[in-house]
């Protein structure tokens, strides 16, 4: 597999403006999980698998968010940096936070963002989302089990009037989800198109209450 080309072949079906520098970055962040996986346990896929169900994954609601206003994001359990960094690839003239509790992949995270040279734009809060005190306009949150226990430490996360923008799956069993919220939100559920990925996905926009 030509790596490089897979990528572009995926970022012009998902309508993503790219460089060549971009897919250098992308294709680097690509052999950083590759080298660090097995020590850290960042995903269980490899080669053209882990380009599809995280690297595009990640990158197929980037036009929503290019259409967005918004300063400040926070990747919320960053894990292998899923979504923060291939986002942040893109929306350069933002802040990503990354927000991860595993020291191990914390430190996968620090060396990833400065092999990157995204330092300046891209920052690591090591702490459990509980822990965080920071507030952003945004923050994203890539999960395909329920999320409600996680659903308030996500919104404390966001200033008045922030977006979540929770990755998800099937839309029946995100619906069931919303029923079991709490909380004065504006829901909006989107579906997308992940690049040679036959599983459904939508993203989930969740509006904090301005109050």
């Amino acid at each position: 597999m030509y790596i490089p080309e897979f990528l572009k072949q995926g970022l012009d079906e998902i309508g993503i403006d790219y460089t060549d520098s971009d897919v250098a970055l992308l294709e680097t962040y690509i052999h950083e999980i590759t080298l660090w996986n097995k020590s850290c346990g960042l995903v269980k896929a490899e080669g053209k698998d882990l380009i599809i169900r995280h690297i595009f994954d990640s990158l197929a609601p980037l036009p929503l968010l290019e259409q967005m206003e918004f300063a400040t994001a926070a990747d919320a359990g960053s894990g292998a940096g899923l979504p923060g960094i291939p986002l942040a690839v893109f929306l350069k003239d933002r802040k990503m936070t990354l927000i991860e509790r595993s020291a191990k992949r914390s430190g996968f995270l620090l060396n990833a963002v400065s092999v990157l040279n995204l330092r300046g734009r891209v920052s690591l809060n090591e702490a459990p989302v509980e822990k965080v005190t920071e507030h952003f306009d945004v923050v994203v949150f890539r999960a395909f089990r329920q999320f409600e226990e996680f659903y308030k430490p996500l919104m404390n996360l966001l200033r008045p009037g922030g977006v979540l923008f929770a990755y998800k799956g099937k839309k029946e069993t995100i619906l069931r989800e919303i029923k079991m919220l709490s909380g004065d939100t504006d829901a909006e559920i989107i579906k997308i198109t992940v690049p040679f990925l036959e599983n459904e996905r939508h993203i989930l926009k969740l509006r904090k209450s301005h109050q």
